[in-house]
């Protein structure tokens, strides 16, 4: 009996406890005081987000049932009238609007609601709780309502955002997803075309290749993820009905065939026909395995889809992007005579940095980090001419071979001998065993060179440059005995301040690259190069000249223009910008001009023919008109239809302008420019027309006097 009054409490908080769990339980299948409370306003009393796991809206004999497993918060599925994934973040949206449903006023009951043959009825499933509804007829207030019913209640009016959410099709709620794998999982993936059309098929090499089956060779990446791009965009617009998506895709432009890696997943077969029936942009897309889908997709996808097996080809030594190469060995093989350049470069990533291995084991400092962030970007995008298996093919004998690495994976080519006067280097791709051709400004990369961690500064001078002879087209020399620039040939001209631009582009600034130990490619065009730069410097010692050669095309992998400091063997390839440079003739551009303060009287005649302007307006216009650019050192004989006759206040020599628009302008610059000669001076300016059009005829001066 102790014993019995010993535990007689525990027994007793035991039997409250199983007494309140199964009140609970029995509490979960009804709508509880306190959530009725806390959404008095909401259409639904109740609302348990976490034990959502049904809804059933039926309307126009269309039945949508979306079911998910709560209890593992699994993603919501389509159960009627289609079986398969929904779109879940449809699914989301619908939620959520039904969640903060509102009742928008109170109704009155009565047949005219419509709630008992409803335009839609339904239910919600949260847990054991089940609320059922319907959706009556619209309201005629607020505009776009209905009314509405849960359960046994009382009706009420709902939202215009409520009703349209629950007579949407079922389709709004279907996967639009078409295509059943992602590339990842992808061993192969074939497009077949009609006969008179090329398909192609893709076989996986590893985690990160395919190779073009026809071909034998790597694809490209960027042409894949056209490719793969395509398949994301194969997404639903519309689903057509069985019977439209059967005759349109009887002849197919397209088919895809997927196999996945993992062998317990089935094939895929999606077949691409003709425009769909609503839609003449998008083409019908149906896929008729694992499961059947039909749709209307963008009809862009079949660009990527159509292209050839070699459009597919990768032309590239590496695959790898600049940005994912974190190691880089460029190394001789066979005991080559590399002359000055080290037998071995290696170097990884470091920080924001690079730290060398070979030929010297340290960091680089920051303008070498930078020549080799500038080398390991050429390597990554550098581009072959074509790219073939290496079966059938005479043996392959290396001199050298680079080597990037990201992450765990490695990727090796082999590069050829490089001839003097080669215009295809062979380069041996071990991924795929494949023989690519590449120019040799691609070649030069591949290999170790003493110029290939050199930083960029050309000629890194501080001294004081006071002699400039150009020899670029017509001979211009320039000397500073301590007054600023003066010619000495052509004689007679003002200097123009731009020449500072080319002295600093020499002496202070970087080229694009250094691109070879030696000149002795004819490719560079330095071999009697007939363009020239001397500099001489503040006391007299040790001058530089700058040679420059050919200009590079864009698709020969270094760009710019070929330069070369005379007796160095090195060779650079300079900015675009360095060409206009050195094309420039250094005659003041200001020569044209009249400043505003020396108080000038304008006299304006266009075509013979007096023009009345505000003397002010003319001042003003005169004082601005700065040459674009010097054309020539003579007076060219354009026929010039707009004369300038300019006095000054201070009685100085009377200044003749004489300008027409230029016949045969520069690249780029048609009826952009006029061509002025000025008194007193040989030489020919190209002027902006909207410097003229100040001076024109009313009627002209807005377009320039292009008419």
């Amino acid at each position: 009996m102790n014993a019995l009054r010993k535990h007689a409490t525990t027994i007793v908080l035991v039997a409250l406890a199983a007494g309140l769990g199964g009140y609970f339980f029995v509490d979960r299948d009804r709508v509880t005081e306190g959530e009725r409370k806390s959404r008095e306003n909401n259409a639904f009393s109740a609302w348990r987000r976490e034990e959502l796991s049904r809804i059933e809206i039926v309307h126009d004999g269309d039945k949508l049932v979306l079911e998910r497993d709560a209890k593992k918060d699994a993603p919501w599925r389509m159960v009627s009238p289609h079986e398969g994934r929904s779109d879940q973040a449809a699914v989301d949206r619908l939620i959520t609007t039904l969640e903060f449903a509102t009742a928008v006023r109170k109704a009155t009951e009565g047949p005219t609601l419509g709630l008992d043959e409803p335009r839609v009825h339904g239910s919600i499933t949260m847990g054991g709780l089940v609320q059922r509804f319907a959706l009556g007829a619209p309201s005629p207030r607020p505009e776009g309502s209905s009314y509405f019913r849960v359960n046994d209640g009382a009706p009420f009016v709902v939202s215009k955002e409520t009703s349209d959410a629950l007579l949407q099709s079922s389709d709004t709620y279907r996967d639009r997803s078409v295509v059943p794998y992602l590339s990842l999982e992808l061993d192969r993936f074939e497009v077949a075309r009609p006969a008179a059309r090329a398909g192609f098929a893709l076989e996986r090499i590893d985690d990160h290749a395919f190779r073009v089956a026809s071909e034998g060779v790597l694809a490209s990446r960027d042409t894949l993820e056209r490719v793969w791009g395509a398949l994301a965009e194969m997404r639903a617009s519309v689903f057509p009905n069985d019977a439209d998506a059967d005759r349109l895709t009887a002849e197919p432009v397209a088919t895809i065939r997927m196999v996945p890696k993992d062998k317990d997943k089935p094939p895929a077969e999606l077949v691409i026909g003709g425009p769909c029936p609503t839609s003449p942009n998008d083409v019908v897309v149906l896929r008729k395995a694992p499961t059947r889908v039909a749709a209307c997709a963008p009809k862009s996808v079949l660009e990527a889809l159509s292209m050839s097996p070699k459009s597919l080809v990768d032309k590239r030594p590496f695959s790898f992007n600049a940005d994912e190469i974190e190691e880089l060995i460029l190394e001789w093989q066979g005991g080559q005579d590399a002359g000055a350049a080290p037998a071995k470069i290696e170097i990884a990533r470091k920080g924001t940095g690079f730290h060398a291995r070979a030929p010297f084991d340290r960091d680089l400092s920051t303008e070498e980090a930078d020549a080799a962030s500038e080398l390991v970007s050429k390597i990554a995008t550098a581009e072959g001419d074509s790219a073939v298996p290496s079966k059938g093919q005479p043996p392959f004998t290396p001199v050298a071979k680079a080597r990037v690495r990201s992450g765990d994976f490695e990727q090796i080519v082999e590069i050829g001998p490089i001839a003097k006067d080669s215009k295809l280097v062979p380069v041996h791709r071990l991924a795929d065993d494949a023989r690519l051709e590449v120019p040799p400004a691609v070649a030069r990369l591949l290999v170790p060179r003493e110029t290939s961690l050199r930083p960029r500064p050309l000629l890194g001078e501080t001294r004081k440059v006071t002699r400039v002879l150009l020899r670029c087209g017509t001979p211009q020399e320039l000397v500073d005995t301590g007054e600023g620039f003066r010619f000495v040939e052509p004689k007679g001209y003002e200097a123009d301040g731009s020449l500072s631009e080319l002295v600093s582009a020499l002496t202070r600034g970087k080229v694009d690259a250094w691109v070879s130990d030696t000149a002795d490619d004819p490719a560079f065009g330095l071999e009697g190069s007939h363009c020239r730069v001397f500099l001489g410097f503040e006391g007299g010692n040790d001058p530089k000249t700058v040679l420059f050669g050919a200009q590079v095309q864009e698709d020969g992998g270094e760009g710019g223009v070929y330069g070369q400091v005379e007796g160095r063997p090195e060779v650079f390839v300079a900015p675009k910008s360095m060409l206009e440079l050195l094309s420039r003739n250094y005659v003041s551009r200001a020569l044209l001009r009249v400043p505003a303060d020396l108080g000038a009287t304008v006299s304006v005649t266009y075509e013979g023919k007096p023009v009345t302007k505000d003397p002010a307006e003319l001042r003003d216009a005169l004082a601005a008109l700065y040459a674009d650019r010097v054309t020539s050192f003579t007076p060219e004989n354009a026929q010039k239809t707009l004369l300038l006759e300019v006095t000054t206040a201070d009685s100085g020599p009377r200044k003749r302008i004489a300008c027409g628009p230029n016949g045969a302008p520069a690249e780029g610059k048609k009826g952009e420019e006029w061509l002025c000669t000025t008194s007193g001076v040989s030489a020919t300016f190209a002027v902006s027309k909207g410097k003229i059009s100040a001076f024109l005829p009313g009627n002209l001066a807005r377009d320039g006097g292009s008419r």
